[in-house]
């Protein structure tokens, strides 16, 4: 199935466009790639240290593209989606923080949502959330909103994907500033490049994938598209 023209896909890089991602997109291209699998084929991974690109199966994908679109788009847009702080709880916030120290760390509650119908659940609240913020907010609201963070070698490498919109800090090169239009498009990079690692898992397991992705964002460097099957770098802060 082949997808719209990538242009629309990819952060334009005249700023004067103001185009947002499509996260709809998101849960449809993550339900074509799951869509008929079996347990064993959604469950399928390898932990070896070698291999990090399939220490997650295809289930656990999922999981965390769910992750992710809850708890990034509360911690970094709930300001502008919830004002008067009526924050939703579609999962406990208090156990779903960044961190091997945190009990889900990057995916969901593996004993409350483990079948793909409610991980997708989850998935479309999150995406909905985030079709809001890029739907409602002005550009200029969104290019104003600046976060500092401490950088990982990961993201000092994929920042470089982007136009504008993030950069390693002029006061101190361990950190990375980003502003909300620029952490918007990072975030569905990297829900598009988990969904390319579930094709890319289906395909070690001899089955062919749903979608044609668009090589774009993420998915222009070489080890999230899987022109190689080396670590890429690790989310260590600098």
């Amino acid at each position: 199935m082949a997808l719209t023209d990538p242009k629309i896909l990819e952060m334009p890089a005249d700023p004067a466009s103001g185009a947002m991602p499509w996260y709809r997109h998101i849960v449809d291209w993550a339900q074509a790639e799951t869509a008929g699998l079996s347990d064993e084929q959604l469950d399928f991974h390898d932990p070896s240290p070698e291999k990090e690109w399939m220490w997650w199966s295809c289930r656990r994908q999922i999981s965390h593209i769910a992750w992710d679109a809850l708890v990034f788009t509360k911690r970094r847009a709930g300001h502008l989606l919830w004002p008067d702080g009526d924050i939703p709880q579609p999962i406990n916030w208090l156990e779903h923080q960044m961190g091997p120290q945190n009990k889900w760390d990057r995916v969901l509650d593996q004993t409350l949502y483990w079948e793909l119908p409610d991980l997708f659940t989850h998935l479309r609240t999150g995406v909905e959330w985030l079709h809001h913020v890029v739907q409602d907010q002005p550009i200029e609201i969104l290019r104003s909103d600046f976060r500092t963070v401490r950088g990982t070698q990961f993201w000092k490498y994929v920042i470089g994907t982007l136009p504008r919109g993030a950069i390693v800090s002029a006061e101190d090169e361990r950190d990375i500033v980003y502003d909300l239009e620029g952490s918007l498009w990072m975030v569905f990079y990297e829900m598009l490049t988990h969904i390319r690692t579930i094709q890319r898992l289906k395909i070690y397991q001899g089955l062919e994938p749903a979608i044609e992705l668009p090589r774009v964002g993420y998915l222009r460097l070489p080890h999230y598209w899987g022109d190689t099957d080396e670590n890429g770098p690790g989310m260590e802060r600098l």
